[in-house]
């Protein structure tokens, strides 16, 4: 039993290409690069998968990301720290020590969380999800999504 991540990068809407962790470790902490698609943004799909004896058995989780990168390749730190900013509080935001006044609502979490939503991920199209399902088959050996 295990897990195990599977990064594919998308340089152009439904063309997925498998990418290694580590490339997009790098890309993040600034000493790798990326190519951005068109609009200047590095946008990967993540796939957890569940482990039985070394072979992908089943997904647990899929995820859409995507950060700004400079035309050289390099992650735009500006925009990460955008992402960092909106993190913190659309996670424990909800978890606020005192009371709004009479009348209003503490929806600022909500918020929050929608502005994370907006700048570190990406909505797939149909073509996306249809070349991840055969990446994903393909490497799993079987059916799995």
């Amino acid at each position: 039993m295990g897990v195990s991540v599977w990064t594919f990068i998308r340089p152009r809407a439904g063309e997925l290409h498998p990418v290694s962790q580590r490339a997009v470790d790098e890309f993040l902490s600034s000493a790798g690069c990326l190519p951005a698609d068109d609009e200047g943004f590095v946008r990967y799909s993540q796939v957890v998968v569940n482990l039985e004896m070394r072979r992908a058995v089943e997904v647990l989780q899929v995820g859409f990301y995507q950060y700004r990168a400079l035309k050289n390749g390099k992650l735009d730190r500006k925009h990460f720290s955008a992402i960092m900013a909106a993190a913190p509080e659309a996670a424990l935001g909800a978890l606020r020590i005192t009371e709004p006044p009479p009348g209003v609502v503490a929806a600022e979490h909500r918020f929050a969380k929608r502005r994370l939503e907006h700048l570190g991920t990406w909505k797939p199209t149909q073509d996306d999800l249809a070349k991840l399902r055969e990446l994903v088959n393909h490497k799993a050996g079987r059916k799995i999504m």
